[in-house]
């Protein structure tokens, strides 16, 4: 029997996410701010919530397409709030919008957001908190979070993990 990270524990979608995502280089910018919005909406919550809830983030967040979710209005915020598929939190949602914007404003200056990734330091305390500065709605724990799951600091996999190390 394979062995994995205890948070997974015997669920299927937790432990695909676990296999094949988490820890893992993202380079497209949009699975980055994809990422980075289902950390945003999963603060206080259970990640499997988040998970399980993804798919409808999806189509909800236009494939996490940032020009459009940035240009999303007040209008689409009070009807994403009716919708019973995602996690319905105002400020995340108008966070979400915002750090499209932001993202957007990086991707004009830098390339690409993930080129501003990789500039970010190797040191994780620093990293967290130029994440946590430049977001909103992003504190340094989901900050941390965020840059562990798209790969930009080591993974920390139980010692018993098959992918630890």
């Amino acid at each position: 029997m394979i062995k994995r990270c205890k948070w997974c524990k015997d669920d299927p979608l937790m432990i695909k996410y676990h296999d094949e995502e988490w820890g893992r280089r993202v380079k497209e910018d949009r699975k980055l701010f994809e990422a980075l919005t289902l950390e945003v909406f999963q603060a206080g919550l259970s990640w499997r919530t988040v998970l399980y809830k993804r798919e409808q983030f999806r189509v909800r967040f236009y494939q996490f397409n940032l020009e459009r979710v940035a240009g999303l209005t007040e209008k689409d915020v009070e009807r994403l709030l009716q919708d019973p598929g995602i996690i319905r939190h105002r400020k995340k949602m108008e966070a979400t919008i915002e750090n499209a914007q932001r993202i957007v404003r990086i991707v004009e200056s830098e390339g690409s957001f993930y080129q501003w990734m990789k500039q970010l330091p190797k040191d994780q305390e620093q990293a967290c908190k130029i994440v946590k500065n430049q977001f909103k709605h992003v504190g340094i724990t989901t900050a941390e979070s965020f840059i562990i799951a798209v790969g930009v600091l080591p993974t920390p996999h139980d010692e018993q993990c098959f992918l630890h190390n």
